[in-house]
C-alpha cells in the first residue's frame, strides 16, 4: 500500500511590522514668568530745549510670556527727573503771582514712581539670544516735586521755590514707552538684557503740567520660572 506522502509543515512567514519612530514631544525650555532688576542712566527734557546730566533709575520688573515671541511686562521704577524748562512751558493757573514776575527759566527736580505696562515682540530668536521691540504706556505717580526760578524784582534777582510737594499728582497712562533691545540667556533661568528706550509725553505731568520726555538704556538681569 503506497504510503501517504507527507509534506513537512513550513513555518508561517513572519509578518514584517513597520515601526514608525515617533519623536517625543518637545520639552519647553523657556520659562513663562520672569522677575527682574533693572537700572538705567536716564535723561529728561521739556520740548528738547536742554538736557541735564543722566540720573540713575532703578526698579523691579515682572514679565509673562504668552508665546515664543510675545510677552507682556509691568513693574515699579523709581525715576529721578531733573530739567530746565521755559516759563511758557508751565501751566501757572495755580500760581497767579508767577504770571506777574519777570523770569524765563524754571528748574524742576522730581522723584517719580513709574508703573509701565508694555507689550514685547521678539523679532529675532536664536538659541541663546533674542532681539526685540517693545511698546506700551506708563503711569507716573509724582512722589516728590521741587521747582524754582530766579526772577527780577526792584532791580534785584530773587529766588522763588515751591515747597516740596509729596504725592500730590498722579498721571495714569500719560506716557508712551518705546524701546528695542537685546537679551542673552545664561542657562535655563537667568537672562541679561540691554534696552535703549524713549518715554514720550501724552499729557502734562507734575504741578506745572509739563510735557516731559525721557530717554536712557535699561540694563538688567532677570530670573525665569
Amino acid at each position: 500500500m503506497p504510503l501517504a506522502s507527507s509534506t513537512s509543515a513550513l513555518p508561517t512567514p513572519l509578518a514584517l511590522v513597520a515601526t514608525v519612530e515617533t519623536k517625543p514631544a518637545a520639552v519647553e525650555t523657556e520659562p513663562r514668568f520672569f522677575i527682574g532688576l533693572v537700572g538705567a542712566p536716564d535723561v529728561s527734557t521739556v520740548k528738547f530745549v536742554g538736557v541735564e546730566k543722566p540720573l540713575l533709575n532703578l526698579g523691579l520688573t515682572l514679565e509673562y510670556r504668552f508665546t515664543n515671541r510675545l510677552r507682556v511686562s509691568t513693574g515699579l521704577l523709581r525715576a529721578n527727573k531733573e530739567y530746565y524748562a521755559r516759563r511758557e512751558d508751565y501751566d501757572w493757573t495755580n500760581y497767579p503771582r508767577a504770571q506777574t514776575r519777570s523770569f524765563s527759566w524754571v528748574e524742576g527736580k522730581c522723584t517719580v514712581l513709574d508703573v509701565p505696562l508694555n507689550l514685547r515682540y521678539d523679532a529675532v530668536v536664536r538659541n541663546n539670544a533674542r532681539w526685540f521691540g517693545s511698546a506700551g504706556l506708563s503711569s507716573f505717580f509724582m512722589h516728590r516735586e521741587n521747582y524754582s526760578y530766579d526772577y527780577l524784582e526792584g532791580g534785584d534777582y530773587k529766588l522763588w521755590e515751591l515747597p516740596g510737594l509729596v504725592n500730590a499728582n498722579q498721571h495714569l497712562f500719560s506716557v508712551l514707552n518705546l524701546s528695542a533691545g537685546y537679551e542673552r540667556s545664561l542657562g535655563r533661568h537667568w537672562r541679561l538684557q540691554a534696552e535703549p528706550y524713549f518715554k514720550l509725553p501724552l499729557g502734562g505731568v507734575g504741578a506745572g503740567k509739563v510735557k516731559l520726555t525721557s530717554a536712557g538704556v535699561f540694563l538688567g538681569v532677570k530670573y525665569g520660572f
